[in-house]
């Protein structure tokens, strides 16, 4: 299962858009190269795609908009495409075009144990692909692996066929979110039935929020395969139809795990409250069952405290210890009551 680079990464790295990856393949033929952005007359030439070929075009960080206006130009891409593909607050949606068939999803992942999600846009043509990620790094090497591999159906198939892979690369992204929120939460059930801590409610609002996230923008996309993989599209082969049926229901199974990790973190909250609770009963327990023992002996106490003259018990010359040995059986008895109604 592919994963986003981990590592630090400056802004600069993060968004820097120089070098443009380009894959060309056939049944025959593989061929990756990079084209550097900055040279905006050879952009065009990216269009002069040979027979029988698809070309997966693949842009990563943030990338002056006149290199995307210089390619929709040369693929006859709409412009507001490109507009859409700078709005990094719109959420997973497909459009068809009269040359193309424009795809907005979100890629999510962990880096350095945060929750990122990535606007990622997807253009499918004839016999191309161009795919723009708001940040460097992807999770499409599987993707690359396959495409390079001669025996695979991935170089037989058309672009539509790519579009798929890249699709369903970007969900296995979600169930690998998934497993780790689950694995945290798995280690947080732990943690709360041993020792209950507030430091644990905080972590259940981190997690609680990022499943918030991941299901916001795991949603969407449902919707959005639905559409795609309709005879209606003129993009999609009825041979590609079945592979989308197969990301639907990825994409159902994934919004099922978000809802289900959501029951174990409300469970959670009710077994920390609930952690709480059994606590503080038995700090309360304790203290009533010594405060209850010395009811008896205060009562004892305050009336041999009281200052009157004529008080029989005064002049005993036992007097003192008789105290202290009623005061003690006292004690013992209601220790022993105690016990055996089980009460601590």
């Amino acid at each position: 299962m592919d994963a986003k680079h981990t590592l630090p990464r400056s802004y600069s790295e993060q968004n820097s858009c120089h070098c443009i990856e380009v894959i060309d393949y056939q049944q025959k033929s593989y061929r990756k190269y990079t084209v550097d952005s900055r040279k905006l007359d050879g952009l065009a030439t990216l269009a002069n795609i040979p027979g029988n070929h698809v070309r997966w075009i693949n842009i990563d960080g943030k990338c002056p908009e006149v290199v995307l206006q210089k390619l929709g130009k040369a693929f006859g891409i709409h412009r507001l495409i490109i507009r859409d593909i700078y709005n990094r607050t719109q959420r997973a949606k497909i459009e068809e075009y009269q040359k193309c068939l424009h795809i907005v999803a979100k890629m999510i992942y962990y880096a350095e144990n945060q929750l990122v999600v990535e606007h990622f846009n997807l253009i499918l043509g004839q016999n191309y692909v161009i795919t723009v990620g708001e940040r460097a790094g992807d999770v499409f090497n599987r993707t690359r692996a396959l495409l390079k591999n001669e025996d695979s159906y991935a170089r037989i198939a058309g672009a539509d066929y790519l579009a798929y892979l890249l699709l369903d690369a970007i969900v296995e992204g979600y169930f690998d979110v998934l497993d780790t929120l689950d694995q945290k939460i798995g280690e947080l059930e732990d943690d709360v039935m041993s020792v209950t801590s507030q430091e644990h409610l905080k972590t259940i609002r981190i997690i609680k929020k990022d499943l918030l996230i991941v299901n916001k923008n795991i949603r969407p996309l449902r919707d959005v395969v639905s559409v795609i993989e309709k005879p209606s599209s003129g993009f999609i082969r009825p041979s590609t139809e079945p592979y989308l049926r197969d990301i639907y229901n990825h994409v159902a199974q994934a919004i099922d795990s978000t809802e289900t990790s959501r029951d174990l973190l409300s469970g959670l909250t009710d077994l920390h409250m609930n952690n709480v609770s059994y606590k503080l009963n038995e700090i309360m327990k304790i203290l009533t069952i010594i405060s209850t023992l010395f009811i008896p002996l205060t009562f004892i106490v305050g009336v041999y405290g009281m200052n009157f003259r004529y008080m029989p018990e005064l002049e005993s010359r036992y007097g003192y210890a008789i105290t202290w040995v009623v005061m003690a059986v006292i004690s013992c008895c209601m220790i022993i009551f105690f016990k055996k109604k089980k009460w601590f």
